[in-house]
């Protein structure tokens, strides 16, 4: 475990980077998609990313406890 926390930042910048390449690919090969389409799947990638951190998951938790109280 100690060893996924050292490569915390590099592994969500590398996956952040892999969405943006398949977002890329998509776009050459299906030349109708609009950017703000593309734009707005990235962003909901890029939520996704931080959600699924150490950090999301504690906000996360604290918005649940909030909301049952």
């Amino acid at each position: 475990m100690d060893t996924f926390l050292k490569l915390f930042p590099f592994l969500h910048l590398v996956v952040l980077a892999a969405g943006a390449i398949l977002l890329f690919v998509v776009k050459r090969k299906y030349p109708k998609v609009r950017n703000s389409e593309l734009i707005t799947v990235f962003i909901l990638f890029l939520i996704l990313v931080a959600v699924f951190t150490e950090q999301g998951l504690d906000w996360i938790k604290r918005l649940m406890s909030l909301l049952q109280a």
